[in-house]
């Protein structure tokens, strides 16, 4: 596969907000990509959150920038439903909101979460063994 990593921006209102909710979620900072207009968020080795204000993204597009409605889904996996829960749990204590319930079918327990500019993520674990229709 040609693709070694995720690299994933997002215009934010509040970098400040924006960077406590990515940090709770477990991430570090990258000083080497941080400044007052922006800050790189590590959640692993492979994924990086840039944040970047509304005026520093739109360096970047010519498009118009989305504020409300929903254009992506980001989606994380973790090791255990408790540690999806412990981690949604300090991302809504670091401004985050939960926009629907959580979700449990048994072989993937999922649970959403808006940051403060309402970008969604989902955190999940799974095991793919236990899914309907999966070999034996």
């Amino acid at each position: 596969m040609a693709f070694t990593q995720i690299y994933i921006n997002l215009p934010v209102a509040d970098l400040e907000a924006a960077k406590a909710f990515y940090l709770a979620l477990g991430g570090t900072l990258n000083p080497q990509f941080t400044d007052e207009t922006s800050a790189q968020i590590l959640l692993s080795d492979l994924i990086a959150v840039q944040l970047m204000t509304r005026e520093q993204f739109s360096g970047f597009t010519k498009r118009e920038i989305a504020n409300g409605p929903i254009e992506a889904i980001n989606a994380l996996a973790a090791e255990a439903k408790d540690e999806v829960d412990r981690l949604v749990e300090a991302a809504l204590a670091a401004g985050g909101t939960e926009p629907r319930p959580a979700q449990d079918m048994g072989w993937l327990y999922n649970r959403a979460v808006d940051d403060p500019d309402g970008h969604c993520w989902e955190l999940m674990s799974y095991d793919p063994s236990q899914m309907p229709g999966a070999p034996e």
